[in-house]
């Protein structure tokens, strides 16, 4: 069998195996690389240095932005291998790559090679293999598919449109050929996730988009940030978490951001109308548009949101095609006739248990 190479990179480290997916955001400390999940079984782990094996990850999107502290403080996996798709923490570590000349490289195996890698005790990671005690599997670029680009995605790319605009269009077609998108496509809004200041990495990529010059060019919404942006120099504030946090949504702000500053966007006068492709992090908010308002939108990583609402163009992939619309689990529930708060949690639990994987 043969591993995909989803980003190159040289690496060699003792291997952390786990065969269910962690959310880094809530499941990882972005300062020391531990576990912190306490129902995740591998609680207490340390990231640092490993070859990290997991099938895919789940959770927040806002795991790309502890994978890029991570990258950025020192603390971050050798390398990551998965066995499924996956998005949030390969954005964050190509926004490693792209903007910070920091490696990590990211592959894909077969279920069965995983079995295989996840026995060794430790890995290395050369240019054409993954080797380990008597194993070897060969690495190959993934089978090539035209990205079909239009002429303004091409000017993008070439600068037209200035230094960040061409940056966020890279880092969008490597996410779309990765998800095996065959184009781009339009988005008509953005909402910005990634503008609570959870980490240091947030506002590290925030004011270096900003210094580059991006500016959004589609309506764009922000989330709510981790102060009163007006009053928290009275409200007893830490002064430097508090001046940083507000930089952070200032940054957001002079790229041409609305200063909503709520994680419901859809409460908001204008809502987005069915079938509006839209480019919205914040997992709640792309819940509630997919199901309830029926626009379209896939819960794009943090960073990622920016780079779209910077270009107006997002792979066009998962949600956004009919195909990937369609239910695989229909679930017809007769609520009580006044249900309490508890009802609809315990529902949820209920759908995602019996959800296909």
């Amino acid at each position: 069998m043969t591993a995909t190479r989803i980003l190159p990179g040289l690496a060699e480290g003792r291997v952390l195996a786990m065969d269910q997916g962690l959310s880094f955001w809530g499941g990882v400390d972005p300062a020391t690389a531990l576990v912190i999940d306490a129902h995740h079984p591998a609680h207490g782990a340390d990231l640092a240095g490993a070859v990290v094996l997991m099938p895919t990850s789940r959770g927040s999107c806002s795991g790309s932005g502890v994978m890029l502290d991570l990258m950025l403080n020192g603390r971050a996996p050798a390398a990551l291998i998965f066995s499924e798709p996956e998005d949030i923490l390969t954005l964050g570590a190509l926004i490693g790559a792209e903007m910070f000349a920091r490696s990590l490289p990211v592959l894909r195996v077969s279920a069965a090679d995983f079995a295989r890698l996840a026995t060794q005790p430790r890995l290395r990671i050369e240019d054409d293999a993954i080797t380990g005690e008597g194993l070897r599997i060969p690495i190959a670029d993934p089978p090539g598919h035209a990205l079909a680009l239009t002429e303004g995605d091409r000017a993008i790319l070439a600068g037209r449109d200035g230094e960040a605009a061409a940056l966020a269009m890279r880092i969008i077609c490597a996410i779309a050929r990765q998800q095996g998108a065959a184009a781009l496509t339009d988005i008509s809004r953005g909402h910005i996730d990634g503008c609570i200041l959870a980490h240091p990495a947030n506002l590290v990529f925030a004011e270096k988009m900003a210094e580059l010059g991006a500016q959004v060019r589609v309506p764009t919404t922000i989330n709510a940030i981790s102060v009163d942006r007006e009053h928290w120099q009275a409200q007893g504030v830490d002064p430097d978490f508090g001046a940083r946090a507000s930089r952070l949504a200032d940054a957001y702000v002079r790229m041409g951001c609305r200063p909503s500053f709520t994680c419901a966007p859809y409460l908001l006068t204008d809502r987005p109308q069915p079938g509006e492709d839209i480019a919205w992090a914040e997992s709640n908010a792309v819940v509630y548009a997919n199901s309830v308002l029926g626009a379209r939108t896939p819960k794009h990583p943090d960073y990622l949101d920016l780079c779209m609402a910077v270009t107006g163009r997002a792979p066009l992939a998962g949600v956004y095609l009919d195909e990937a619309r369609r239910p695989e689990l229909v679930l017809e529930v007769e609520p009580p006739a006044d249900p309490d708060d508890s009802f609809w949690p315990l529902l949820g639990h209920v759908a995602g248990s019996a959800a296909p994987a």
